[in-house]
């Protein structure tokens, strides 16, 4: 039998730049098994059941400081449920991923 794993995640529009491979970075450096699909105008960022971005992670890789309302900006859409999203952290996640 095979299982299928369910992905959640956020397509991210290039043209944001150094936001946008900050917060590829700090998906990467804060979540397993993350995969980065590059569409070229658009970067699709997947993790297996969960992912977390924290805003302290994203100003570690930007070199600056970081508002997670700037995610707004470029994330042109997600996949899974938001759970929790404030002024530190963004998390996406299948409800019944426990």
């Amino acid at each position: 039998m095979t299982v299928k794993q369910a992905y959640v995640g956020m397509d991210l529009d290039t043209s944001g730049g150094s936001i946008v491979t900050a917060i590829i970075a700090a998906i990467e450096e804060d979540n397993e098994g993350v995969i980065v699909e590059d569409f070229h105008v658009y970067k699709k960022v997947k993790a297996p059941g969960r992912m977390v971005l924290k805003r302290e992670s994203v100003e570690e890789h930007l070199g600056a400081d970081f508002d997670m309302d700037q995610v707004h900006l470029v994330m042109s859409s997600a996949f899974g449920f938001i759970t929790d999203w404030d002024e530190e952290q963004l998390i996406i996640e299948w409800e019944d991923a426990e």
